[in-house]
């Protein structure tokens, strides 16, 4: 029958369950939507990337030439050119010298960071060894979230100005054509890497 404690128990139970599966919702949304902010940076920075390179490999560790390795956040190739990247995506102004043995960030948080340019000899030089017929320039990265008022050292770029006279006029289809010449040399780049072809990233270390 239609006993009044049961219908009371069950309308009670229907209205928390709606309630804990609209709370989850909102929070999932808003994990979601966290997540895409924090994100956002670092997409843009894959995107661009990719478009402005003719090949990629992120994220690598190549030989040192002294049975250690040295790490590189991005290797790109364009114009048989290697770009050896150090990427960072700080927020706020920026202050450093190519003497300070210390970096600052001045955002919602100060954040010191060790000079990026005093590892770059290492990754440029681990590079040339391995691909000696290439031009190899260094190039220090920001996101668009910092700016230098104090000015920046040659070499350290906001990523828009190292991306915009690469950027490539018309819609890239498909995966950019090197010459016969290079392609082998990239691959060598990638074997040292650990990259297989195809690939940006290297395989894990089991």
């Amino acid at each position: 029958g239609n006993d009044p404690m049961t219908q009371t128990w069950y309308g009670g139970w229907l209205f928390w369950s709606m309630a804990g599966a609209a709370a989850l919702t909102v929070a999932v949304a808003i994990a979601v939507t966290l997540w895409l902010r924090a994100t956002a940076a670092r997409r843009h920075l894959l995107l661009t990337l990719r478009e402005i390179g003719d090949r990629l490999l992120r994220d690598v560790l190549l030989p040192d030439g002294m049975g250690g390795f040295v790490p590189v956040d991005a290797l790109l190739l364009r114009d048989r050119q290697i770009y050896v990247l150090d990427i960072h995506d700080l927020e706020g102004a920026i202050f450093g010298a190519e003497k300070m043995d210390v970096w600052t960030a001045m955002g919602r948080r100060r954040r010191q960071f060790n000079n990026p340019l005093r590892l770059m000899h290492d990754r440029v030089a681990a590079v040339r060894q391995v691909v000696p017929e290439l031009a190899v320039q260094a190039r220090i990265l920001f996101t668009s979230r910092g700016h230098f008022p104090k000015g920046r050292p040659d070499g350290v770029m906001l990523l828009e100005e190292f991306a915009q006279p690469l950027l490539r006029s018309g819609e890239r289809k498909g995966p950019v054509t090197i010459g016969t010449d290079v392609e082998p040399i990239w691959m060598r780049l990638c074997q040292a890497a650990n990259v297989p072809a195809g690939r940006e990233t290297p395989l894990p270390i089991r």
